[in-house]
């Protein structure tokens, strides 16, 4: 009897360990998955707004140019007084454009703002957990 008993313990004891072990690794994975999800969201958004700031900076160059044509038409542009421009410099488009935003997904959002050549992005999935990311806004892919 005092035998059975023992062996009971001893079963009761190698089962509880294994399942512990199980819902670690269960929970390991559930938080590898979620870090994946949030990093493949943040990739898309920060995609999205490098899209939004060369479509921003490629505006101003035309909106620049046309205000040239006009001030050239209407004979403002002083030669004498003003060496003569092509609009904004390429420093300036960059700092004017920066852009903000959110993107709404199915396993949470994302907010993103662009700051000098970084785009900075923060995702909040469902489960409420917070991730950042920050990268580099490049002008070709």
């Amino acid at each position: 009897m005092v035998y059975a008993v023992l062996m009971l313990a001893i079963f009761s004891l190698l089962l509880q360990f294994y399942l512990h072990s199980q819902l670690s690794e269960a929970r390991l994975a559930l938080a590898s998955q979620e870090g994946t999800d949030a990093y493949l969201m943040a990739e898309w958004t920060a995609d999205i707004a490098c899209q939004e700031k060369q479509k921003k900076m490629q505006d101003r160059e035309v909106s620049a140019e046309s205000q040239e044509r006009l001030e050239e038409k209407e004979g403002e542009v002083r030669k004498k007084e003003q060496p003569k421009s092509k609009g904004m410099t390429t420093k300036e488009l960059k700092k004017n454009s920066e852009v903000q935003g959110t993107v709404q997904f199915s396993q949470g959002q994302s907010h993103y703002q662009s700051e000098n050549d970084f785009v900075r992005v923060r995702v909040t999935t469902l489960a409420g957990h917070d991730f950042s990311y920050s990268f580099p806004l490049s002008s070709e892919k």
